[in-house]
């Protein structure tokens, strides 16, 4: 990871608008001090999305998703941090400094493969306009595809014979490095005889990854050939099993919608965009896969497979149910739609039109655990010795359910099913690395949840806290850490303004959305501070005498507890006449 200067990466978000950068994809409206919008990162009805613009931070209350500006690239569009960091610099017109340059040549391949891959996109969107691509476009014209389908979607034509890419690229530089640069792109392959085109004689879809550079290509042939779609080979630049067809086109309609249905191909995909349902995203002509399958559960909690209805559609349905169960939680609801038999996404948008389509995704489509015993069913077959292999496979198919009232749901109604006793496992922790498990939400209390917001959105509040409130997370060692270094970055700040929150997130960047949660808290005034202050210094007087003091001690806290006691009668009383004079007025 290129290693900025903390200055620099302030200069960075002091020059960015981070409302800006959301407003692109999330709707904000005024709430208070903070905006508030339906979240970019799950589906929601009531918006829980809060974006500090004073502090540049952002927090979902629903899904627990916070941070700042790079974060929100990095969750958002995939960018990796240097990326992000990149972006916005060059959006504020800064330069990357030369010392933080990693790698100039690698970043120089990486800038002239996008040029390439973009470049043979223009090529083949050409060549499909021009007489070679007639056969193409009478094929998609045969498919009812719109000029702005086939234009917004990148769609092109690979001529017969040998040579088409070089020829593009002549200018690029000598032949030799040219074509290899092509063959590391995937679009040219080495034989005995020299350098060829990969894809020859059909139609060109072009693949995006998620902040929508061209990455690689699909080719579907025309007429006779095998196979029927060739896709880009793998390359630095293109990972099959990463991919969504339509992910870039369709995202930001995906959340707007709270629409997503997943198909089997690009035609399919395609087919629903002409009939306004940009909401259909495909696997690159394989089996979906679980980081696939990860991905749309994190775009839209409720998506739809959509599978033909023939026996291939059933156990490709079955293939992706089976790879999804681990990743299932009880707040997700996938459903499976099974189209008539012979009958595609494609062909019935033709005979029935878009909203006849839709009925069918919102009133056909079955829920996951439905569909999930249907095919257990199926699987075993009838009578009491099928019964037994129904029990048996749900039984080893439940072990990779992670989530373990999800999983004793299941369990239920299999048991219900069959009439046979599931064997009940133990309850076992799950077998996440550290990283992630470094990531977990932090087990707080409500008082000292809102102490840290309190002191988090006014840091001058550090200043004023007693001696002994420095061991008040003694017990919680990485609220602790956290903690006591805000102590002294307020300590040591020469300015009354520096941003502690933004320093905490450089440092313990798997706390920041945490941290982002605190900022975009509903403000704590000053009298509700006073008394959460007064309470935590309460609660770590009783943790204190819990542990066993000496008898002076014991007595001297005693003491002091009940003076916190009587200050927080009259902190109470105080705020209550406040409260009935803001009444009454």
């Amino acid at each position: 990871m290129a290693n900025f200067s903390p200055a620099f990466l302030d200069e960075v978000i002091s020059r960015t608008d981070i409302v800006d950068l959301i407003a692109r994809h999330v709707e904000l409206k005024k709430a208070g001090s903070n905006l508030m919008g339906l979240c970019p990162f799950h589906h929601e009805k009531s918006p829980s999305f809060s974006v500090s613009a004073d502090k540049q931070l952002y927090y979902c209350f629903g899904c627990g998703k916070g941070g700042g500006p790079f974060q929100f690239l990095m969750d958002h569009d995939g960018y990796a941090f240097p990326e992000a960091v990149e972006y916005l610099a060059e959006k504020a017109g800064m330069e990357i400094p030369a010392a933080v340059r990693q790698d100039p040549g690698e970043n120089e391949r990486n800038r002239k493969a996008q040029e390439m891959l973009a470049g043979a996109s223009d090529a083949f969107a050409r060549m499909l306009a021009g007489e070679q691509g007639r056969k193409a476009r009478d094929y998609l014209k045969q498919r009812g595809m719109p000029e702005a389908i086939i234009r917004d979607y990148g769609l092109g034509y690979a001529p017969p014979g040998y040579g088409f890419m070089q020829k593009v690229f002549a200018a690029a530089g000598r032949e030799q490095q040219v074509s290899a640069r092509l063959e590391a792109l995937g679009l040219l392959f080495k034989g005995e005889r020299g350098y060829g085109d990969r894809f020859r004689d059909r139609l060109m879809f072009t693949i995006r990854d998620r902040r929508g550079h061209v990455v690689g290509f699909g080719g579907r042939v025309l007429g006779e050939g095998e196979p029927k779609y060739l896709n880009s080979p793998e390359t630095s630049w293109f990972h099959k099993s990463d991919l969504l067809y339509g992910f870039s086109e369709h995202r930001d309609t995906i959340r707007k919608r709270k629409q997503l249905v997943i198909v089997e191909g690009y035609m399919d995909v395609l087919a629903l965009a002409a009939h306004d349902l940009k909401i259909g995203l495909a696997p690159l002509g394989t089996a979906i896969g679980e980081r696939q399958i990860r991905e749309i559960l994190r775009l839209h909690d409720a998506p739809i497979f959509c599978f033909d209805g023939d026996r291939a559609g059933r156990q490709a349905a079955w293939r992706a149910l089976e790879r999804m169960l681990p990743l299932l939680k009880a707040e997700y609801t996938p459903r499976f739609l099974y189209l008539p038999e012979g009958e595609d996404p494609d062909s019935l948008l033709k005979s029935e039109g878009g909203e006849a389509f839709e009925n069918r995704l919102n009133h056909d489509a079955q829920p996951v655990l439905a569909t999930w015993l249907a095919g257990l069913k199926l699987l075993a077959g009838t009578g009491a010795d099928g019964r037994a292999r129904m029990a048996k496979k749900a039984d080893a198919m439940l072990k990779s359910m992670e989530d373990t009232y999800l999983r004793q749901a299941w369990r239920q109604e299999v048991e219900q099913a069959t009439g046979i006793s599931l064997q009940h496992e133990m309850c076992r922790p799950s077998a996440r690395s550290d990283a992630v498990a470094a990531g977990e939400a932090v087990q707080l209390t409500h008082l000292q949840e809102n102490f840290l917001t309190a002191l988090m959105q006014k840091p001058e509040r550090f200043r004023e806290l007693p001696d002994m409130a420095a061991d008040f997370f003694v017990d919680n060692e990485r609220i602790q850490a956290l903690y006591s270094r805000a102590f002294s970055i307020k300590a040591d700040a020469e300015a009354e303004t520096i941003d502690i929150a933004r320093q905490l997130i450089r440092e313990f960047p798997e706390d920041q959305a945490m941290i982002s949660r605190w900022i975009n808290q509903a403000p704590v005034q000053d009298i509700e501070y006073k008394s959460l202050l007064l309470d935590m210094e309460a609660n770590d007087i009783r943790r204190r005498i819990k542990r066993g003091l000496s008898l002076d001690d014991s007595v001297r806290l005693q003491k002091r507890l009940g003076e916190l006691q009587g200050q927080q009668r009259k902190l109470s009383e105080q705020l209550n006449a406040e409260k009935a004079d803001n009444t009454g007025a």
